[in-house]
């Protein structure tokens, strides 16, 4: 008797054992390990996290410290545009948005106990990809509206926008990526192609909040500015958004951009004021939204 309830037991404890194996290996094949363009990237990042962990500071402090370490830094194509589209860290050239998420990253690791890579690989995740978690090219967050909605969902960006009279609404219907689908390879893949497109099905007449360019002039609302808060220019383009975005440093009362420099076609700081910028680059953009990340 006692060595039949022996055997049921082993059989038992073997079955367990087997689907804990199982769900180790399902936990694995879902899990995703960021990509390094190679050894200098990691090197780079380390130094930027022992340099920013150095100089201190608020966290917007350290935003506008990382944002300026990295001037000179020349635009490019979305390093993780490719079949795979998982998380790769390239430090030899940025997007737009790729910009403020590193800048962020590297502020938010700087100010851990052990500010390592895989604490910037972390924090990078947790601001560029849905939910948080890294699941392929689908999980990117391409929009600056869903970036934003996320974002502020999950409580890392607070949205500013709606603090300032004076602003209006645009809708409009976020497909791009479905309807240039020869511009990301990962596309390619059906089960993806669908993935995207159910995700943009989410941002169909999405209602936009913004602000008039003449505001960025107003002396009131540069009191509420606050360094490493972020300005997005909207895009009049039908199906996306991003026209412009940039880390803001206040000096002397007034905001200046960090952004990726149309005209220089690098990381820079602005000569001039917010204000200044928007009437040279107001043909290109409708208006804008204020961000504030949180720590």
């Amino acid at each position: 008797m006692r060595s039949s309830i022996e055997k049921k037991i082993t059989r038992l404890l073997g079955a367990m054992a087997a689907m804990a194996a199982m769900m180790v290996s399902t936990v694995s094949a879902n899990a995703y390990e960021a990509r390094v363009h190679c050894a200098e990237d990691t090197i780079k990042v380390s130094e930027l996290l022992k340099k920013t962990a150095e100089h201190g500071g608020t966290f917007g402090e350290r935003c506008v410290f990382v944002a300026k370490e990295l001037s000179g830094t020349p635009w490019a194509p979305a390093a993780d545009n490719d079949e795979k589209g998982t998380i790769m860290i390239n430090f030899h050239g940025f997007d737009r948005l790729g910009f403020v998420n590193s800048v962020l990253a590297l502020a938010h690791a700087s100010m851990q106990k052990l500010p390592r890579v895989k604490e910037y690989e972390r924090f990078y995740e947790q601001l560029s990809r849905r939910k948080g978690q890294d699941d392929g090219f689908a999980s990117q967050l391409y929009y600056g509206a869903e970036w934003i909605v996320d974002n502020v969902y999950r409580g890392n960006l607070k949205e500013m926008t709606e603090y300032v009279t004076g602003g209006g609404f645009k809708t409009k219907t976020f497909d791009y990526m479905t309807r240039h689908k020869s511009e990301f390879p990962a596309l390619a893949d059906q089960a993806v192609y669908d993935q995207v497109r159910m995700n943009e099905m989410g941002y169909r007449s999405h209602r936009i909040p913004h602000l008039k360019k003449q505001s960025a002039g107003n002396k009131p609302l540069h009191e509420l500015m606050l360094d490493g808060d972020i300005i997005l220019m909207l895009s009049p383009e039908p199906d996306t958004d991003i026209y412009d975005i940039g880390i803001i440093e206040m000096k002397e009362g007034e905001p200046y951009l960090i952004h990726v420099n149309h005209e220089h076609g690098s990381v820079g700081v602005d000569s001039y004021p917010l204000s200044r910028l928007f009437k040279l680059e107001g043909q290109h953009f409708y208006g804008y939204r204020w961000l504030r990340p949180t720590e």
